[in-house]
């Protein structure tokens, strides 16, 4: 009866401490970042079986967004009386942007459920699925930014240094979407009315940003585009585009977005990595 007591005792191991959800939500990201195999690789099959079978495949893409653009562009300048040499390239650029963010925001809500046979048979970083969804966007992203070397060639856009300011706006861009989309696919696998409340306000919000009009328009009250964060995420990639430097406010708006969703993000997905699989 001792001997039993003793064993027992001796066998009892202690409890290690538990990472907090901050700490266990930067580490999730961290591992999901170096399985960027994985996640690059279920990207580029989401866009392969979603063109299956077609003759041009995922260049239905950029034919789609180059008559989107035509309409518009041809549109909104005889609407607001700008010539269209002036006004359907900045409305080309900025809904290339768009697309790219309202995708990544509104398919962020299916993304632990578009991985739930993954997720249910294989140990894997929780951040893959969100990154699987921004490496998704990014690859649709370069099947319509070809669309500015005919824009830039038809209305005379002649590329300069602050051109390049592009690629960092782009990369910005990316790294706020994915902290976007680990809050959005947290909290829509939890609270499945979340997805449809995303879409309409995407769509609102398309109408209310300074994108087929520009925010000189409001005269006054163009501090309305100021305040908001879409007008700034499109600026960054737009202005370049167009052969000017974005405004400083805007890399700012950005940053801060980045450092406080960061955080956001890392702590939603430590609070719900071990229930997601219960959810889905």
């Amino acid at each position: 009866m001792t001997d039993q007591a003793i064993d027992i005792s001796n066998s009892t191991q202690p409890i290690p401490n538990q990472p907090g959800p901050l700490r266990a939500g930067f580490e999730e990201i961290w591992q999901g970042f170096s399985q960027h195999r994985i996640w690059t690789m279920l990207a580029w099959n989401d866009v392969r079986q979603r063109y299956r079978r077609s003759v041009i495949g995922p260049f239905w893409i950029t034919i789609s967004m180059a008559f989107f653009i035509a309409v518009l562009g041809v549109i909104y300048s005889k609407l607001f009386g700008i010539p269209i040499a002036e006004h359907l390239p900045y409305v080309a650029m900025g809904l290339i942007t768009w697309g790219f963010i309202a995708a990544t925001t509104t398919e962020a809500g299916n993304a632990f459920f578009e991985g739930a046979g993954i997720i249910r048979q294989i140990r894997l970083p929780l951040s893959v699925y969100p990154l699987r969804l921004a490496a998704r966007g990014f690859i649709i992203l370069l099947h319509t930014i070809v669309l500015y070397v005919p824009i830039a060639l038809i209305f005379g856009l002649y590329p300069g240094w602050s051109t390049l300011l592009a690629f960092p706006g782009i990369g910005l861009l990316m790294i706020n979407q994915f902290w976007v989309s680990i809050v959005v696919a947290v909290v829509s696998t939890r609270y499945r009315d979340v997805v449809p409340l995303i879409a309409t306000t995407m769509q609102a919000s398309m109408l209310a940003t300074p994108i087929m009009w520009s925010a000189d328009l409001l005269g006054g009250s163009a501090w309305i585009a100021e305040y908001n964060p879409f007008y700034h995420m499109i600026q960054i990639v737009r202005a370049p585009l167009l052969g000017q430097i974005p405004g400083w406010h805007s890399y700012a708006v950005i940053l801060g977005m980045i450092l406080i969703g960061s955080i956001v993000a890392a702590y939603v997905l430590g609070r719900a990595r071990n229930r997601i699989v219960y959810w889905i």
